[in-house]
């Protein structure tokens, strides 16, 4: 029943995303990204080759987990959503596009 629940919550999380109601920062780490939601804290985070999406309550429990990668599959797009939310953070299309305008200058 919980994996069910997490399944869902990260479904509504991936949706809320895209949808840029949902805005994630970057943690020390520079592969772990979270938000919050109410007193909830949403992370995720990349190593060793494997993606985990984990949920904690307002007195820091972990409350959900779902990992992909390595010894785990319990799910799938984890990685690619990972992959969303580090280009999101780090503005990264914004970075290529200026680095593409810079170099068409150059011509």
């Amino acid at each position: 029943m919980e994996e069910k629940k997490t399944h869902s919550i990260f479904k509504k999380v991936k949706e809320l995303t895209r949808e840029d109601k949902i805005l994630w920062k970057e943690e020390a780490d520079g592969s772990t990204f979270y938000t919050s939601v109410s007193d909830f804290k949403i992370y995720i985070g990349k190593s060793v080759g494997t993606v985990s999406f984990e949920l904690f309550n307002h007195h820091n429990e972990k409350i959900g987990l779902l990992e992909e990668g390595g010894y785990f599959e319990n799910t799938q797009g984890l990685d690619a959503f990972y992959e969303q939310v580090r280009k999101k953070v780090l503005k990264i299309d914004d970075g290529l596009d200026d680095l593409l305008n810079q170099l068409e200058r150059l011509d």
